[in-house]
């Protein structure tokens, strides 16, 4: 499989991406998406904003065997990715608590291409424990369709996408980014970039697109962070249907109870604050150990952009929303209560 690698040549971009700490960030496309079942008229992929070592696993992740009972679980980042995670895991588990907190759901779903996009500590590597993984597998990505393993589209297992609000998507993703990527510019410099789709896995609108307008059979589940958060336990009935499994209200209402926010952020086993603190440690931050903001999961509101995003971030992103719908259609996908 061949890829094109081309640099970013936004000139803002280019100016002020090494202040930021993002001058090894670069665009990146398949040469060949025929296989990719995407039934959007005259489809072919835009090039996806990731890193220079990516290029050294593009290939591996085109080419990853995929298992029948693979269980997939994609989204653009910060939509509720750990969330479901945690979720998609019991269910398929029979609620097995015990096992889920004694190992970690890095171990239990990993994230396959977290390799390919930054250093970890030693002895962590998602990629091989993906390869390395007894069936039925779970596994975790970002990657847009165009990126994924080919044998995806043929062997067709579980696949489950989630969306989230842009806006929401937007804070959450700059507090991650200065949290994981060392991310040093401010929260206008990053709205600026990712209205642009110069962030890890843009564009976001077509991110969330392709995958709605995939054919891909009754395997595919789409979800959204929104209705979980307005009615979580309809989600729940809906992911035991798709996976046939059957629990009391009794066994929902426990799952439910643990799937809080609450209950995960002060989940050590799902809430990654070793990946923080490595992190931290690596960057010289460690003042930030005991920052709210420094906290894989920070505040878990629908609408918590409401008090962080300035009237002109909205505005520039409200516009950007809508000139998007209009290029691409379907805004059902991207209008959201507010």
């Amino acid at each position: 499989m061949a890829f094109e690698f081309t640099e970013i040549g936004d000139p803002v971009y280019r100016a002020t991406c090494t202040d930021r700490g993002q001058e090894d960030y670069l665009l990146v496309r398949p040469t060949d998406s025929s296989s990719v079942p995407v039934t959007l008229p005259s489809w072919s992929p835009e090039s996806c904003c990731l890193n220079k070592r990516f290029t050294g696993y593009a290939e591996l992740f085109k080419n990853l065997e995929v298992r029948p009972d693979d269980v997939w679980l994609v989204t653009y980042p910060k939509s509720g990715t750990t969330w479901c995670q945690e979720m998609i895991w019991l269910v398929c588990n029979d609620l097995d608590y015990e096992q889920a907190s004694e190992i970690s759901l890095a171990k239990r779903f990993p994230f396959v291409d977290m390799t390919a996009l930054r250093d970890l500590p030693e002895g962590k590597d998602p990629f091989e424990d993906t390869l390395a993984m007894p069936s039925p597998r779970f596994i975790k990505s970002h990657l847009p369709v165009a990126l994924l393993p080919e044998q995806l589209w043929t062997t067709k297992p579980r696949l489950v996408y989630v969306r989230r609000n842009p806006k929401a998507v937007a804070v959450s993703y700059y507090h991650h980014s200065v949290m994981f990527h060392n991310y040093k510019g401010t929260m206008e410099q990053f709205v600026e970039s990712f209205v642009k789709d110069l962030e890890y896995y843009s564009p976001y609108h077509r991110h969330v697109l392709e995958f709605h307008n995939l054919d891909y059979g009754n395997n595919l589940l789409h979800l959204c962070y929104e209705d979980m958060k307005t009615d979580l336990k309809a989600t729940l009935r809906k992911v035991c249907q798709f996976f046939g499994k059957s629990y009391s209200e009794e066994q929902l209402d426990k799952l439910e109870s643990h799937l809080s926010f609450d209950s995960m952020k002060n989940n050590k086993a799902v809430n990654v604050q070793d990946w923080v603190e490595f992190q931290l440690q690596a960057t010289n931050r460690t003042d930030r150990l005991g920052d709210q903001n420094y906290r894989f999961m920070r505040r878990g509101e629908s609408n918590g952009w409401r008090s962080e995003l300035s009237a002109e971030l909205v505005r520039q992103l409200n516009e950007w929303n809508e000139r998007k719908v209009a290029e691409c259609g379907q805004g059902e996908l991207f209008s959201y209560k507010e």
